[in-house]
């Protein structure tokens, strides 16, 4: 599982690699810099005179803090100066969020189960989760704090956009499962659905829905899942889409990161 990371979390290790290589001189200096700093405690603690009993564990504290300080830079300097970075981050607590939402609505015994990051050629899909009594649901988990009628729209179209894939796989699905022959209708209808987090989350009225896309609060989503009412979906049939999910997954997972 934690292997498949949210497009988000991917991006943002990318971008922060290519920074660093970028930046590599004045981050060795640095890097230099603390060492020194390292070097220099090390020898006032413990090469003049007897060091104390807790010399040791003042070193160590002043050695985690040094590093600590260092990698906190590093980060903060990164997110301030990669205008991208930010998005993607609130992207990543977003995903997240969500995840931890549908572990609790899963205990809750409200869905069968979900998968997460399905990275295709064109795209990705947030979270892919099979209900008890609503169809597949294609989620997509956004953070935003305020939205004019543009966001609104961007985000339907993401949603539209996500719905459209979720049937591609279960097309895909279908069409091994019946020897290559696609199949002209999808097992079960899938529900595009944005989960908002952050403040603008507050501001999402109950049932909201623009051009058949439902908007969910986060910290509503489990008394949405618990008031969905749709197509019913049983144990078996649910265990067997996951694992046939989990493994288009894995193989689109190869082929995108190739």
């Amino acid at each position: 599982m934690a292997k498949y990371l949210p497009y988000s979390r991917r991006e943002l290790r990318v971008r922060f690699a290519t920074r660093v290589k970028r930046n590599s001189r004045p981050l060795l200096i640095l890097l230099l810099g603390a060492i020194g700093l390292v070097a220099l405690t090390s020898y006032l603690l413990l090469g003049v005179g007897d060091p104390a009993p807790w010399s040791w564990y003042l070193l160590g504290l002043m050695h985690a803090t040094i590093v600590a300080i260092y990698i906190y830079a590093l980060w903060s300097t990164y997110i301030a100066f990669d205008q991208e970075a930010i998005f993607h981050l609130r992207g990543a607590w977003g995903e997240e969020n969500t995840r931890d939402i549908l572990k609790q609505a899963r205990r809750k015994k409200l869905i069968w189960g979900w998968v997460d990051s399905v990275s295709l050629q064109f795209g990705d899909i947030d979270h892919l989760v099979v209900t008890r009594s609503g169809g597949l649901i294609a989620m997509d988990s956004k953070w935003r704090n305020n939205a004019d009628a543009t966001g609104h729209e961007l985000m339907v179209q993401s949603a539209r956009k996500t719905k459209l894939r979720a049937e591609g796989v279960m097309q895909s699905l279908l069409k091994r499962e019946r020897g290559g022959h696609r199949a002209s209708v999808n097992p079960l209808a899938v529900r595009p659905v944005i989960v908002v987090w952050g403040a603008l989350a507050q501001d999402i009225p109950v049932g909201a829905a623009v051009a058949g896309v439902n908007f969910v609060g986060g910290l509503n989503l489990i008394a949405w899942l618990r008031d969905l009412n749709g197509e019913p979906v049983s144990r078996d049939a649910a265990r067997d889409l996951i694992t046939r999910l989990e493994a288009f997954r894995e193989t689109a997972w190869s082929v995108a990161t190739k």
